[in-house]
């Protein structure tokens, strides 16, 4: 009897595990980096079940983000980049064991569909939470408080991994949302808007504390395909919709390296048009002079995140004056990830230009640009379709209200649309050449649509004794 009794006792909570459950309650939120507090207490497990120490020296250009996400000056962070840079491991599980350890409250992961969700919180989340002891410490006891899609803890935060719905990112609030593979999301779920705005919203209860993340590869077409880029943006992105879109609305963060050259030591963006695919090899574009791949790492542990306006010196002395923004964005290209070999990228960018040649089929070629260059795909005309970029590049400066020299006849046409009107001129010449200066429009009333036009006819044929005839 005396044992059993004994048994029954150990099954009884103490007055002093009961006290530092309660402590967890009011415990004040601990004043570190969010990229220290993962280097502390996270663990990584791999694939192969090996389990390792979260570094930021692995990946140096994500320690930066992280800390923006762990900072009350931004409501958001978005994070555009290849695959195989280790975005996920440190923006989604490195700010959830952060959270856990420094500073708990509730918060929603959403992954791509339902199956995604359960198979990121069983690989990721439930192994993370396992192999890290201080945070399995976290965990509540109970049983019930922890299954697939929830996650509770001993100071009472919740953690929820769940797919992007209405029900989902609609009457709840958390203090951080972490949205994954945003491009992978649809613009329009279930017919409330983005991800993005809807998650944002869930965020806005808990004022400057409240965060909301979206990482992706790009995954959208660039939309305006005679897009150019602006000269006084150089890190803006091309416009399309997902995750470049809200790259454009933050502070626009490019990742630089320095050139190790003594003799130029410039600052230098490793993207596409500064990577030699013959020897797939990264170059710096002020003195041309090809980096050995080997050197890749020390340019990473030394690279710098420059914002839009902002540019650095020879020293590393940021000058400038940044965007003035509560989002910030990252956005970093295929030759600066840690994990993917510059010869891959080469090697995956050939095989795909050769089945694009063989087949007509963009699909391949796109993937690559997408996923391992980390760039938006711009489509490619057929050879036989004119771009209108294309037809303004050819146009010819001619002295206003002249005819040039070889024309035989011309031809006027007007657009009679609502308040305006739009009127278009054709000329002629011995050989058949055919030449359309452009289109003009004007603000008028249908009624006078007419007489604008009669009139304009009589100006210019009176300077140039021209009539152009009506049908």
């Amino acid at each position: 009897m005396t044992t059993i009794r004994r048994s029954r006792m150990g099954s009884f909570a103490s007055a002093a595990m009961i006290r530092r459950d309660v402590a967890e309650l009011i415990r004040p939120p601990r004043r570190i980096r969010a990229s220290e507090a993962a280097a502390d207490v996270m663990k990584v497990v791999g694939g192969d079940g090996t389990v390792r120490d979260w570094s930021p020296d692995a990946t140096p250009y994500m320690t930066e983000p992280l800390d923006c996400m762990g900072s009350r000056r931004y409501d958001a962070v978005i994070f555009v980049g290849p695959a195989r840079t280790g975005k996920t491991n440190a923006l989604v599980d490195g700010y959830v064991a952060y959270k856990i350890e420094c500073d708990p409250g509730d918060g929603l992961i959403v992954q791509i569909s339902e199956d995604k969700a359960r198979e990121f919180s069983k690989k990721r989340i439930d192994r993370m939470l396992a192999y890290s002891p201080k945070l399995n410490a976290r965990l509540s006891p109970r049983g019930h408080d922890n299954n697939v899609h929830d996650k509770t803890f001993r100071a009472g935060n919740y953690l929820g991994i769940k797919w992007p719905s209405k029900n989902v990112l609609a009457s709840s609030d958390y203090q951080f949302v972490l949205i994954t593979d945003y491009d992978r999301i649809e613009d329009d779920v279930d017919g409330e808007g983005s991800a993005f705005l809807m998650g944002s919203k869930r965020t806005q209860t808990f004022g400057s504390t409240g965060m909301t993340l979206a990482e992706s590869s790009p995954g959208r077409l660039i939309t305006n395909e005679d897009w150019r880029q602006p000269d006084g943006e150089p890190h803006m992105a091309p416009p399309t919709s997902g995750i470049l879109d809200l790259y454009n609305q933050g502070d626009r963060r490019r990742w630089f390296w320095q050139c190790p050259q003594s003799s130029c030591r410039r600052w230098f963006m490793p993207v596409l048009e500064t990577f030699n695919l013959g020897s797939a090899v990264a170059f710096c574009p002020h003195c041309s002079v090809e980096i050995d791949p080997r050197e890749k790492r020390a340019l990473n542990l030394n690279g710098r995140w420059v914002p839009e306006g902002q540019s650095l010196t020879v020293d590393g002395e940021l000058i400038g004056t940044p965007r003035k923004t509560r989002i910030a964005s990252f956005w970093m290209e295929g030759p600066a990830a840690a994990f993917q070999t510059w010869r891959s990228l080469a090697d995956k960018l050939a095989r795909a230009e050769e089945t694009y040649q063989l087949t007509d089929s963009q699909q391949s070629l796109q993937t690559v640009i997408n996923t391992d260059w980390g760039r938006p795909y711009k489509f490619r005309r057929a050879t036989t379709q004119r771009s209108s970029q294309r037809l303004l590049d050819r146009a010819e400066q001619i002295e206003h209200r002249t005819v040039p020299a070889g024309v035989r006849f011309l031809t006027a046409s007007v657009d009679v649309q609502g308040g305006r009107i739009a009127a278009s001129s054709c000329r002629f010449t011995d050989g058949g050449r055919i030449a359309r200066p452009g289109w003009s429009t004007a603000s008028t009333s249908r009624k006078t649509a007419g007489r604008t036009m009669i009139a304009r006819r009589v100006r210019s044929a009176r300077q140039r004794s021209l009539r152009i005839g009506t049908c």
